[in-house]
């Protein structure tokens, strides 16, 4: 962030990285602090994105940053190579566009030396965007010819390794592998054992204790859950149809959840999989396979039967500190081991961690779901439900109310501006439709979907305007009471004891004693609903009936 020395401002530099190395980071600030040293602006900050793609926009660290200090004032600039740096997705550019335009700071960039104005952010975006969806498209249909021609798309699986191929110009010919002697026996075992009767879980708890140890997938420790995988999926080592001398690709395809960022698999229909034959790279003998699909289609059954564990189910069941509990020695998750009881995963899978030497979590402790959750909801601090708060909270309440009574008598204007941008936008866009035509070039879909959207938003906006109700006078505000404040605390407390979603940007951590001997157990974590203040860690005395 940088400061004018002739016009007296203040500006932001960001540089931004899609999935780049660290010299192409320097580049960019290279060439962000040329024009910076040409206008003479004064660097405040610096914000970055280190191998984060440009399609993400709350998984990146470095634009919420930025965005937060431009919330916080003072900024008049912000800098980056070029519009793509900033993002690569439509709706999240319209988003950082209009916190921009609302902070009043100007977007530059270091390729174009000049201000760069919000249709040109959005056909910047649009056109990013399309590159990005069809680069998408022809990897994935690369990899599909390269299936179809019985070679690797992807990792090598566990049981195989690269092969060493070459053509007659001496080139490594890519895609090949073949089997890794080693680990196809220990799939063998696996199989073998399982088709015996022992469990996923024994059989990693061998593999974990032998001397020499033997390394799982990806040279981790083994788990259970690498074992067992999942069937439909056709995931984990005994659902690999690879070890048969099938290949079987797209089987799920993944899409990106807007809300979380996250990817998703999806299932795909049967027909749009891709299935070829190789022998060579057979593992296990037809009847092994066919007997451990037995086996598995039998603890389906037998776990389907099953009504007096809700846990075997479906999924298990929410509860109030669902998913925020971790264990405070092993920092692995506490989740319900017995009926309505909380233990140590990694302790009851006998998981070696790492951190710990390689031996299991000692931590044997269990506490009851029922007084975990009394204890916590107990635990909330002071300083976020007393009533010393009254004073603060009625400030921020009439400040609330005044600032919405202005912006109620600023909102017809704000209103008119912003139909009249809209109305700029389209225009832009139309002509920038209408040269693409007559230039000959193919036209972008996104384009007309973005005058489409645009207009609806100008529709909305009218809509607004027309029913805008007139000013009123200034609203006195009521001012916050100790009683109804009491009320508000208790219903908080109600609904945090009684409602089955997990608490959301929190966690918790439970340790064993100090002295075993005393049976206390300590429960320590951040303030419940994202507040800055960690509350301590409270101990309390064991009860007859409390631990395992």
């Amino acid at each position: 962030m940088i400061r004018g020395l002739h016009e007296q401002k203040r500006h932001c530099l960001r540089t931004l990285t899609d999935r780049q190395d660290e010299q192409s980071i320097e580049t960019q600030i290279e060439r962000c602090q040329a024009t910076i040293d040409q206008h003479g602006w004064h660097l405040v900050e610096t914000y970055q994105d280190s191998a984060v793609s440009g399609t993400s926009y709350k998984r990146r660290p470095g634009i919420q940053q930025l965005l937060r200090r431009v919330e916080h004032g003072g900024i008049d600039i912000v800098l980056c190579l070029s519009t793509d740096r900033l993002s690569r997705d439509v709706a999240h550019s319209a988003q950082i566009g209009k916190k921009l335009s609302y902070h009043d700071v100007e977007l530059w960039t270091a390729r174009a030396n000049a201000r760069i104005s919000d249709i040109e952010m959005n056909i910047g975006a649009v056109l990013s965007q399309e590159m990005v969806e069809q680069g998408r498209y022809r990897t994935r249909e690369g990899m599909r010819t390269t299936v179809q021609k019985g070679k690797a798309a992807g990792g090598i699986a566990y049981g195989y390794r690269v092969k060493q191929a070459y053509d007659e110009r001496g080139d490594r010919i890519p895609g090949l592998r073949e089997i890794d002697e080693a680990e196809a026996r220990i799939i063998r075992w696996i199989f073998e054992e399982y088709a015996k009767g022992r469990s996923p879980k024994e059989l990693a708890i061998e593999l974990n204790s032998r001397v020499p140890p033997v390394p799982g997938p990806r040279g981790a420790k083994w788990r259970d859950t690498a074992i067992r995988g999942h069937v439909s999926r056709g995931s984990g080592i005994l659902n690999n149809e690879l070890y048969i001398g099938r290949v079987v690709w797209n089987r799920r395809e993944y899409r990106k959840n807007p809300d979380t960022e996250k990817r998703v698999a999806r299932p795909n229909s049967r027909d749009e999989w891709i299935v070829t034959e190789q022998p060579d790279l057979r593992i296990v003998s037809d009847a092994l396979w066919t007997a451990v699909k037995k086996r598995q289609m039998e603890v389906e059954q037998s776990f389907s039967r099953t009504t007096t564990n809700r846990l075997n189910r479906g999924h298990r069941p929410q509860y109030l500190l669902s998913g925020i509990l971790e264990c405070a020695h092993c920092f692995g998750p506490y989740a319900i081991m017995a009926r309505d009881r909380y233990g140590c995963t990694n302790r009851q899978k006998k998981l070696p961690v790492d951190h710990l030497g390689g031996i299991v979590c000692t931590n044997s402790k269990t506490i009851s779901r029922f007084e975990l959750e009394e204890r916590v909801v107990s635990a909330l601090p002071d300083n976020l439900l007393g009533t010393d708060n009254l004073d603060r909270i009625n400030r921020e309440i009439k400040a609330a109310v005044t600032h919405g009574q202005q912006r109620a008598t600023m909102e017809p204007d704000r209103l008119r501006t912003e139909i009249s941008t809209i109305e700029t936008k389209q225009k832009a866009i139309g002509e920038k439709i209408a040269e693409r035509l007559m230039a000959g070039h193919a036209a972008i879909p996104a384009l007309d979907q973005m005058l489409d959207d645009l207009e609806q938003q100008r529709l909305t906006l009218s809509k607004q305007l027309a029913t805008a109700p007139p000013t009123n006078s200034p609203t006195a505000t009521q001012a916050l009471n100790g009683g109804l404040l009491r009320s508000a605390i208790a219903a908080v407390r109600t609904m945090l004891s009684t409602r089955e979603n997990g608490v959301e940007e929190s966690w918790i951590s439970l340790a064993p004693p100090t002295y075993p001997e005393s049976g206390d157990r300590t429960i320590g974590g951040r303030q419940i609903g994202g507040a800055d203040h960690p509350w301590p860690p409270r101990s309390h005395p064991g009860r007859p009936g409390s631990l395992a």
